[in-house]
């Protein structure tokens, strides 16, 4: 069975990788188990398993962790890296945002990211961070099509007279906040954007999954490094 662990900022990360995963690697022979992290600095850190589902003949599983803010998506990898190599898994993958660091420190932040202390840097190859600009919700954004699945009014055009931008025509990553570009939006026909569960499992389900992969993944450089080492799983 082939393993590979995802350590996310938040709640949002991670229900888009869950479907992520599912949409590429199937639903029939996969175990997904979902956690959380919370407590730590003053109060005891607890690992709280979220969801789990679980296959009879398993060929992939797959752990997205929730680790609470993008500050801690690093440090949660150095904490666990260690036993999760010693338990079969073959890629461990961070998922954070950019915001609210400015886009000229990208290569800084990238940089300390992927960097490793001594005792793991054998592990090289095996890990990843993989950086929003500026948020994920940018890639949300940056398919279309579910706007029109919300609301028959939300044309490049009727947004543009609103608020000045039309995210049909607009690079997604040049947003410095997407997320609330996209309240903004939802907002203009009665709806909004929200980081509860419902409501961004409910978006979620309305991206073009085949956009995604087909299409949006070569405008959006972070995108493609996610599908690519996902796809990856099944090529070996």
């Amino acid at each position: 069975m082939r393993r590979i662990a995802f350590f996310v900022e938040g709640q949002t990360e991670q229900i888009f990788v869950n479907r992520l995963i599912k949409e590429i690697l199937g639903t029939r022979q996969i175990n997904i188990i979902q956690k959380q992290f919370r407590g730590g600095v003053n109060i005891p850190k607890v690992e709280i398993v979220k969801n789990s589902s679980f296959s009879r003949n398993p060929r992939y599983e797959v752990l997205i962790f929730d680790c609470g803010s993008d500050n801690r998506v690093k440090s949660e990898i150095l904490d666990n890296m260690e036993n999760l190599r010693k338990n079969g898994y073959e890629m461990i993958v961070g998922l954070r945002d950019l915001y609210p660091i400015p886009i000229d420190d990208l290569e800084k932040l990238e940089r300390g990211l992927k960097f490793l202390p001594n005792k793991l840097r054998s592990e090289a190859r095996h890990f990843d961070v993989i950086v929003a600009i500026h948020e994920i919700e940018a890639w949300f954004l940056a398919e279309t099509s579910h706007l029109r699945k919300l609301d028959r009014r939300l044309t490049g055009k009727f947004i543009k007279e609103k608020l000045g931008f039309d995210p049909y025509t607009i690079d997604p990553q040049s947003r410095v906040h997407p997320a609330k570009d996209l309240d903004n939006i939802y907002r203009l026909v009665g709806k909004s954007y929200t980081k509860r569960y419902h409501a961004t499992t409910r978006i979620v389900n309305k991206l073009d999954y085949n956009s995604i992969r087909l299409n949006l993944r070569y405008e959006i450089p972070p995108l493609n490094n996610l599908l690519t080492i996902i796809e990856s799983l099944r090529k070996q």
